[in-house]
């Protein structure tokens, strides 16, 4: 009897970026195609423009080589070091970007550097989500918890709050009810993010 390979077959590379800054851009007309038809990157007159989130994801799932100025091979922790270098929240972002992203939804950034938005289709209606990161243990003051909601209500979309545990794993928490005007009475008072 002939034994079975289990293992699945490598993702085949879609294409090549150039690393340019804090983005990764694609020019190939073929893989800006495949990549924006996947819900990646923002077109523009000069290709498909990547956050380092996203090419990051991409790379590690074997669908992008990234390539710097000098032309050579970018790996995997190359970028993820290069890009924490510019911002200390990066790899936290990755994992919410990357555990999104393995669920097959869509997600775009936000206005705040640890929002992103989701849009998605569920028994013929579309769910519009705000998903804002919050490190587990962390102290927010109301204030802030106010601006999320406000920003949230103000997209039309549902607030989703993804809190990142230290071994880096994800619960997501959706709030619910209220208004803006409801919560802009709140106090000064903060809480802490509860740890499980």
């Amino acid at each position: 009897m002939e034994e079975r390979k289990t293992q699945q077959e490598p993702q085949k590379i879609i294409g090549e970026g150039r690393l340019s800054g804090d983005k990764v851009i694609v020019t190939d007309s073929d893989a800006v195609s495949k990549l924006a038809e996947r819900g990646y990157g923002f077109q523009t007159t000069s290709g498909l423009e990547l956050s380092l989130v996203e090419a990051a994801y991409l790379l590690h799932r074997g669908l992008l080589k990234v390539k710097n100025e000098k032309g050579e091979e970018v790996q995997f922790s190359e970028l993820v070091k290069l890009a924490a270098q510019g911002d200390p929240d990066f790899w936290l972002k990755l994992n919410v970007y990357a555990d999104l992203r393995n669920r097959s939804f869509i997600v775009r950034h936000g206005v705040n550097p640890r929002e992103f938005l989701l849009d998605w289709k569920k028994k013929n209606k579309v769910h519009r989500l705000l998903i804002r990161i919050v490190v587990e243990g962390t102290k927010m003051g109301f204030e802030e918890f106010e601006d999320m909601f406000r920003r949230a209500l103000e997209s039309d979309r549902e607030l989703v709050v993804a809190v990142v545990d230290k071994e880096g794993v994800v619960a997501y928490y959706t709030v619910e009810g209220g208004s803006y005007e409801q919560v802009s009475k709140g106090t000064e008072d903060s809480f802490e993010v509860p740890s499980e």
